[in-house]
């Protein structure tokens, strides 16, 4: 087959209706979860979490550094 035979079949493969469904399939998005606090093992699985470099972390497992500073309290 030729290169420009091979280009104009792969043209009308491009122009051709997509197939129709297959029996059995459902094309309907996944319901995607929240994601879960991943520190330690098992997971510590609270949410809402935020994203870290480390990974999805909640308020108490969150990196040391992004932390606020502490402050102590007057006595």
């Amino acid at each position: 087959m030729t290169p420009h035979a091979r280009l104009d079949r792969a043209r009308q493969l491009l122009d051709a209706p997509p197939p129709a469904a297959v029996l059995g399939q459902l094309a309907v998005p996944a319901e995607d979860q929240p994601p879960a606090c991943g520190h330690g093992n098992p997971g510590c699985g609270s949410r809402p979490v935020r994203l870290y470099p480390c990974g999805h972390r909640c308020e108490e497992h969150q990196p040391s550094k992004t932390r606020p500073f502490y402050t102590r309290k007057p006595q």
